[in-house]
Order: structure tokens, then sequence, then C-alpha cells
């Protein structure tokens, strides 16, 4: 059986009606260029992310791609947060997919709004899908 665990009370996932939310980010024109590049300074920026929403992370994974570019995925608990970088285009595409019920897209903007600031990049819309079991 598939369980959730919220505080310290577990609930099954028949519970919900939503699998959780998935954000999606193009975030463009970035500014900060030097981070595009550095796998460390990206992995800091991800680990806030989790520390401040209490993700846990399960595993990390990269690559950093050569002449320039780099891919880091978090596999979460909760499910999982992911960036790509595009150097050549200042761009990072930057994906957040979480289990959790949100009352709102509060914590979703808290997060984008917080990449956009540190990355010094264009302010857009991030794209958030309700992901849902039936």
């Amino acid at each position: 059986m598939n369980m959730l665990t919220e505080n310290t009370q577990t609930k099954t996932f028949e519970t919900y009606s939503s699998s959780g939310s998935h954000m999606i980010c193009d975030i463009k024109e970035i500014k900060n260029q030097t981070l595009l590049n550095s796998l460390e300074d990206l992995k800091v920026i991800l680990d806030h992310i989790c520390q401040k929403q209490e993700y846990q992370i399960l595993q990390k994974t990269e690559h950093q791609f050569h002449p320039q570019g780099c891919t880091i995925l978090y596999l979460l608990s909760e499910s999982h947060i992911s960036i790509h970088t595009f150097p050549e285009q200042n761009y990072i595409a930057l994906d957040l997919y979480t289990c959790r019920e949100y009352s709102d897209d509060t914590i979703y903007q808290e997060i984008y709004d917080f990449l956009v600031e540190t990355l010094n990049a264009k302010r857009e819309k991030p794209m958030i899908i309700r992901r849902n079991f039936c």
C-alpha cells in the first residue's frame, strides 16, 4: 500500500484526490551567468530550497557538460527537483514536482521568486500543473 507521512500521522494515498503539483519554470535572461556552469553553486540553491521547504533528499545526481551547461537532479521523498542549464541561451529549465498538498500556490511562487532573484533573471509566471489520480 502506498503511504505518505505528514508530520507524525500516516495517511494512505487514497485520502488524497491529488498526487500533488508540478511547477515548470523557464528561467530566461539570466544575468548571473557564473551560476549557469557551477554545479556547486546550483546545488547550494537546490539545497536551500529543500531545506526551507523541509523536502527530504533521497539521492542527488549531476552532470557537467563540456564545453558548458549542467544538469542536476534531486530525488526527493516528495518526488523530485531538477535543473538543466543552457548558458549559451542564458536559460535554466527547472522542474519541481511534489506530492504535498498546499492550499494555494504561495510556496511555489516563493520558490520561483527566490530563483529569479538569485539568478537575476527575467520575471515571468511559472507553470503549475495539478497532478490527479483520476
